[in-house]
């Protein structure tokens, strides 16, 4: 295929223009913005709910306020002569309700019938706004595909977002003959019992129309699609990427720091981290993008997130190897929060220092972790993420045993899908001489799967357990790190109860409640613990050919994940390192926690991004951290010695030595985000 403009490394700025603003755009001012603030590309807005151009399409709502003589072309223009590619913004999930009047059957109906109504208490003089059907004629050949082929004969545009393109709940005609004629039965009336693939394949089907209406058109346009990642709660299903890449030349996904709602309700600090690590679940294909939207929620949206906030989300971008696209409410000149466009411009610049640096990179790390979007996966990136152990993803769509080999461990999550062949896939691997930690707490299990674990197949669960702990076997040497003075280990929530089979070693047990949760805290004089020791196993140790399974029989992601202590941590860490073996390519465990470490290699290079959100979220304030230190295995290079390893953002001075084969590396300070760039003589 031939390289298309596309495929270089983009690092955009979507300015979310508002109409009344539209008297106040001079395109010229706007290129030139854009370009100091380093972007080589921009989306604006183009088509759907506002034309922001003559549209002649019958329903498209021109804006009222544009001047005669074009100013989207305009706006194209100018950012053309500044090198700038255009990416068209189109939004037809929503239009006017007068356009309802005329054409109800375009429009989402609830349980009742009734139209959905979006933002139908705003102040002033406006149109109501109604949510339209994925299956209807307005998202499709009727009127959406009619706009696409008018916006690309009219405006240059150079790439095509599709905003807001997924299915909202509908009942609507379109929608019943649809799914009856699918799947044989009557849309049910709640939403849970409807078939998992429904949604999904109603999107599909609508973007097929538009992405095929605009290759006919222009082949070489690309198009951006939005990809799912996870819920918070842990629910749901994982995306299948393939399905998104079938009507999408480009991916991208929202990481929203909403502070809005509350310290209580604060997103993961590392999410734009995980949302990078899931859009790169296949090879091959562009590297995701990354939309990070200035405001600390839209409810906020005329004003920036607390600058060293807003850098530190920004930075796990491209650290995480994504494609930084950043979202603004207007543009510079009408944009009353001055701050969030210096961060915005400092982040973005450094973005391009490492778009150069990252050419061909690829990740080091040696830990893979097994995805099905559920809280356990969530729980268990809370702790590789803690512990400075860099990991990739693989889920459930991608399961490949190549793949497996390159990764000296992998971490099986507690529900996700096990069968003869992943099953098979995970035991040849250890064989091979890998390191499988997996989690398991509840009483589902197969011969073949309860083998690979090695315990017998009766298992039974226990139910809510509180005020118990985990004690480490004498014999457990190399899990013990950093707890040979740590009497017990707090354990709670469901436990599996297993009986080894022969040649299983025990290397953690249960201590058993010492009270019920009513009798914890008093009184006192009745605190001890009954039981000290049992044989009940929380962690077996089962060697398969020439690797091992560990297994847990707690939850020990959602401890991590929702209670997070130390000693938690340190034993998953622990479990970890244990499965790698001495010889890791790479070690960050000295760093403090809230340092999010990224390493990659290429042909020439080791790279090691440095990512710092130390400090009580929302961050107000950078914590500057001094001598920090990584170890990197010196078997990395293929021969010679290293030529030199320096700081390639902030600049900060940078020592290292050899000793024992390890290459001990001291970054005297770090602000936000840097690289260490290690270069040895000879080619890794």
């Amino acid at each position: 295929m031939k390289k298309q403009w596309w495929h270089d490394a983009l690092r955009i700025i979507q300015y979310n223009l508002q109409i009344q603003d539209t008297g106040r755009m001079v395109p010229g001012e706007i290129a030139a913005k854009a370009c100091e603030a380093g972007a080589n590309a921009v989306v604006l807005n183009a088509g759907g709910i506002y034309a922001w151009y003559d549209s002649r399409i019958p329903f498209h709502h021109i804006n009222e306020y544009l001047p005669e003589g074009g100013l989207l072309e305009e706006l194209i223009r100018s950012c053309h002569e500044k090198g700038i590619r255009v990416i068209g913004r189109f939004d037809f999930s929503k239009t006017d309700d007068v356009v309802y009047l005329q054409h109800p059957e375009w429009f989402v109906k609830d349980r009742e019938g009734k139209p959905v109504c979006y933002g139908s208490g705003r102040m002033g003089n406006w149109s109501l706004l109604m949510s339209t059907c994925i299956n209807g004629g307005y998202r499709n050949e009727a009127f959406a595909a009619k706009v696409m082929e008018e916006a690309l004969t009219n405006l240059d545009i150079d790439g095509i977002f599709f905003n807001a393109p997924h299915m909202e709940k509908c009942f609507c005609e379109n929608c019943r003959r649809k799914y009856r004629k699918l799947y044989g039965k009557e849309l049910p009336a709640r939403t849970e019992e409807w078939e998992p693939d429904w949604q999904t394949r109603c999107l599909r089907d609508n973007m097929t129309i538009l992405y095929h209406t605009v290759k006919r058109r222009k082949e070489e346009i690309p198009i951006i699609l939005y990809y799912g990642t996870y819920r918070e709660d842990g629910t749901g299903l994982p995306e299948n990427l393939d399905l998104r890449y079938e009507t999408a030349d480009m991916v991208c996904t929202e990481a929203q720091d909403i502070l809005s709602a509350g310290k209580k309700d604060l997103p993961f600090s590392w999410k734009p981290s995980l949302n990078m690590k899931l859009g790169q679940c296949i090879p091959d294909v562009p590297r995701p993008f990354g939309i990070i939207h200035s405001c600390p929620g839209m409810d906020w949206r005329h004003t920036g997130l607390p600058a060293a906030e807003y850098e530190f989300w920004l930075s796990q971008i491209p650290a995480s190897n994504g494609q930084l696209w950043h979202s603004l409410t207007g543009f510079d000149a009408v944009i009353a929060d001055k701050r969030l466009l210096e961060t915005m411009k400092k982040v973005t610049h450094k973005a391009a220092c490492s778009d150069h640096l990252m050419q061909g990179a690829r990740s080091a790390a040696e830990v893979l972790l097994l995805w099905n979007a559920q809280a356990s996966e969530l729980g268990f990136v809370e702790g590789l993420m803690s512990c400075h152990i860099p990991f990739d993803i693989m889920d459930i769509w991608h399961l490949n045993p190549e793949r497996l080999k390159a990764y000296k461990a992998v971490i099986l999550p507690d529900g996700f899908p096990v069968n003869e062949d992943s099953v098979g896939m995970l035991r040849a691997y250890v064989e091979a001489g890998g390191g499988l930690y997996a989690e398991k707490t509840d009483a589902g299990i197969t011969e073949s799967f309860s083998n690979l674990l090695g315990i017998r197949q009766e298992v039974c669960t226990g139910h809510d357990i509180s005020a118990a702990y985990g004690v480490l076997e004498p014999e457990s040497a190399g899990l013990d790190t950093n707890l040979t003075r740590t009497g017990y280990i707090p354990i709670k929530g469901e436990l599996l109860y297993t009986v080894p089979q022969e040649g299983t070693a025990i290397r953690m047990t249960l201590v058993p409640p010492f009270a019920p949760p009513d009798g914890v805290g008093a009184p006192p004089e009745r605190a001890g613990i009954p039981v000290k020791h049992t044989d009940i196993p929380l962690l077996l140790e089962n060697r398969i050919g020439e690797g091992r399974v560990l297994t847990g029989f707690f939850e020990l992601s959602r401890l991590m994940r929702q209670i997070g202590l130390e000693d938690q941590k340190q034993l998953f860490g622990n479990c970890i390192s244990y499965l790698q073996g001495r010889e890791k390519s790479f070690n960050a465990e000295k760093l403090p926690e809230g340092i999010f470490v990224y390493p990659y290699r290429t042909d020439n290079k080791f790279l090691i991004h440095l990512v710092n959100g130390i400090g009580s979220r929302p961050l107000c304030n950078t914590v500057v951290c001094h001598q920090l230190e990584v170890e990197v295995s010196a078997g990395i290079w293929r021969k010679g010695r290293i030529s030199r390893v320096y700081s390639a953002l902030e600049g900060t001075h940078v020592s290292w030595k050899e000793k024992d084969g390890r290459i001990r590396i001291q970054l005297e300070s770090l602000r936000v985000w840097d690289i260490i760039v290690v270069e040895p003589e000879g080619k890794l």
